[in-house]
Formats: structure tokens, sequence, C-alpha cells
């Protein structure tokens, strides 16, 4: 009675979860839909870089808490979690205060030199805005997530893609597309964070100010996880700005529109991924190392054959798509759309099998590895956009990817084999 009951709260967890990530799938291809079909292919462009920046923000600060805050959040006593809560709001604040400020100055001055031109000023200063946003959102969600609260969670991003969409539809109303696209984020993304604190503090208020030097410890211990985010970041998107700098911004567009038809692949494995850490941490201590490789195993290979569907039937409705709904049409889509559907399904595959390492604090062999597939991605990628062009863009970001789930299987595998060989199926120090 208790596994099944265990298994009806897992698939309540993770059915959260789901839909909570197929609403933000529904945001990323709404927003890209209005932008594609109402802007100029410049100015989606433009949105693009700057969608394509705010992220890598967002990775390294989740990256440097989720470490220590799964850790506090799941074993930690009453006082002492409620106490590392409040440091870590009070501390996120006041950096994001210093960041603010920081980006403001480095705006002013580059403005006043004439280091920019109006309209690019105007994009720069709306992406700083839609950054601070983003990490105000991201960072309170991520909490709400580590107590495993989907469904409020769900809630909050609810009203993120009201004021988000919203805001992008009258955006290309207006002569700065791109600009008003990322202010309509930062709004959405304000007002979603604030209804995820609401619900935080309902359901464990923390204590004020809280433990002081909270968010410093969680940095300390997740600095190879940062790391490890940052390189990966370099390696996914350091093709957009390759492409725009050896091609022209845009080429961007054409790579762009044709990856938003797979996106809610990426989206929605990314948010099974947020669920993943703390699971994947109690599926290891409860059942082993090789209890967490079945069932880890088991998720990537559910997901990877919901991804094979879902590339077959984009594929099959491709024409009508971008007749019907892009209305437009891109130099090499269909070899596009194909590299784009591999570099998803090993995505997929990837954002679960990292988890065979994650959950044992593997941050540091992470880090090597991910470093690795950037340095041959970005290499390939150089190398192919010659021959090739925009295509040979995404030639690396398809050779990153394999050679990074080729990694992880291969240190996993030796991990077990290590272990077997042990009186104790303990965990490996990281």
């Amino acid at each position: 009675m208790k596994l099944f009951t265990d298994r009806i709260a897992l698939a309540r967890l993770f059915g959260g979860a789901v839909i909570s990530q197929a609403l933000l799938s529904a945001i990323n291809l709404l927003t890209g839909l209005i932008l594609i079909r109402g802007a100029s292919p410049t100015q989606y462009a433009y949105y693009v870089l700057i969608a394509g920046a705010a992220p890598l923000l967002v990775q390294l600060q989740n990256n440097l808490i989720v470490p220590h805050l799964t850790s506090r959040v799941t074993t930690a006593g009453d006082e002492e979690r409620k106490s590392y809560i409040g440091g870590l709001i009070r501390e996120q604040r006041q950096l994001m205060v210093i960041v603010a400020a920081v980006a403001l100055l480095l705006f002013c001055l580059v403005w006043l030199g004439g280091g920019v031109r109006p309209a690019a000023a105007m994009i720069l200063l709306a992406g700083v805005i839609a950054a601070l946003g983003t990490l105000f959102r991201d960072f309170m969600r991520l909490i709400l997530v580590t107590y495993r609260k989907p469904y409020e969670v769900l809630r909050s991003d609810v009203v993120y893609a009201i004021v988000f969409v919203g805001g992008v539809w009258l955006a290309t109303l207006t002569s700065a597309p791109a600009a008003a696209s990322a202010l309509a984020m930062a709004c959405g993304a304000v007002a979603g964070a604030l209804m995820v604190l609401r619900a935080l503090w309902r359901h464990d208020p923390w204590t004020t100010p809280g433990l002081r030097g909270a968010f410093g410890k969680s940095v300390r211990l997740g600095l190879w996880s940062a790391a490890g985010a940052v390189i990966h970041w370099v390696f996914n998107q350091g093709y957009t700005y390759i492409v725009a700098l050896r091609l022209d911004v845009t080429a961007v567009a054409g790579i762009s529109a044709t990856r938003l038809l797979l996106s809610p692949l990426g989206v929605f494995s990314l948010g099974i991924g947020s669920l993943m850490f703390s699971t994947s941490t109690l599926w290891l201590k409860h059942h082993g190392s090789r209890g967490l490789l079945r069932r880890v195993l088991v998720f990537a290979l559910a997901l990877a054959s919901l991804a094979i569907a879902y590339i077959a039937v984009m594929w099959s409705m491709r024409d009508w798509i971008f007749l019907h709904i892009l209305k437009r049409d891109y130099p090499q889509r269909d070899l596009l759309l194909g590299i784009w559907s591999l570099i998803f399904f090993c995505t997929v595959i990837r954002d679960q099998v990292i988890f065979l390492l994650v959950a044992r604090h593997q941050f540091k062999r992470l880090a090597g590895l991910t470093s690795f597939c950037a340095v041959l991605g970005l290499s390939v990628t150089f190398t192919a956009i010659g021959p090739f062009g925009a295509a040979g863009g995404l030639l690396g970001l398809l050779a990153g990817e394999v050679a990074y789930v080729l990694g992880v299987l291969v240190f996993a595998v030796r991990d077990l084999r290590a272990e077997l060989a042990r009186p104790n199926d303990l965990p490996l120090p990281s």
C-alpha cells in the first residue's frame, strides 16, 4: 500500500511539473510565432539574442545555489531551514540591487561615450531589465520547486504567461518590438515571482533577517556546478553569436525559427529535470546506484520515445506550418529542421542521464566533460559555417550533444562497476 501511495505521489509531483513545462513551452512557441509574423527578421533576431543571453545568468544563479538549497530544504530542521531560506532571499535581493546598479552605470558610460547607437542602446537596456526580472522569478521559482510544490509554481506560470504573451503582442505594434518584448518578459517575470513569493510564505514562512552568509555558502558549494552551467551555456548558445558574427544577424532568425518548432521538447525536458535533482538524490539514497541507473534510464527512454513521436509529427507537417502559421520560409529550412531534430533528441536524453552524476555530486567531472564538449562543439561550428552556411552552425552543437551523452554514460557505467566491486554500494566521493 505504501509503495502504491508513493507512486501516486510521484506521479502527481511530475504531473504538475509536466503541466507547468507544457505551459512554458507554449509561451516560448507563442512569443516566437507572434514576433516572426509581426516583426522584421532583424528585430526577431535581436530578440533571440536577448532571450538567449538571459538564461546564462539564470543557469549560473541556479547552479550556484541548487546543491546546498536542496540539502537544506530536504534534511535541515525547521528552524535551520527557515533561517537559511530567509537569509538566502534577503541576500539574493541585495545582490540583484548591486547587479542592477553596476549594469545601469555601465550603460550610462557606454551611452555617454557614444559606443552604441540609440536603437542598439535601447535593446541593450531592455535586455538587462529582462535578465534581472528573469533572475528574480527563477530564483523564487527554484525555491518553491525544491519544496516540491509544482502546482503553486504552475499558478505563477499562468500569470507570467498572460503578461508576457500579451506584452509581446503589444510589442509588435511598436517601432521597436525586440526591446518592447524584452520589457514584457521582465514584467511577466516580476508578476510571476511575486505570486511565488506569497505562495512560499504561506507554505513555510521564513525567518527574517535569516542566516547571514547563506547565499555565499551556497555559492561556495555550487562553484563546480555553476562552472559547468556557464560552460554549457557557451556550448549551447555560442553558435548563435558565431553565426551572427561570421554571417549576419538575419541568419540567426532562420536558425531560431526552425528551432522554434522543436523547442517545446527542450523546455519540457528541462522542466522534468528541475525536479530530478532532489528525486534522483532520494533514489540513490534508497535504491543504490543500480536503482538510480535503472530509474533514470527508464525516464530517459520514455522521454526519448515522446521526442521521436513529436519530431515525426512536426516533420510531416512542416510545409503547412511554414506556409500557414509562420508565413515565412528560410534558406536550408529542411536541413536546419533535420539537424535540430537530432539535437533535441540528444538533449532530451542528456537532460535525464546527467542526473546519474549529479545525484552523486560529480560536478567537477561534469564541468570537465562540458568543457571538452564546448571546445569540440564551437570548433566544429566555426569550421563548418564556411562550407555549410547557417546549417554548419548547428553541426557543432550536434557533435557536442552526442559527445556529452556518451561521456555521461561512460562515467556512470564505470562508477557502477567500481561500486559493485566494493563490499558496500556507496556513492563515490565527488
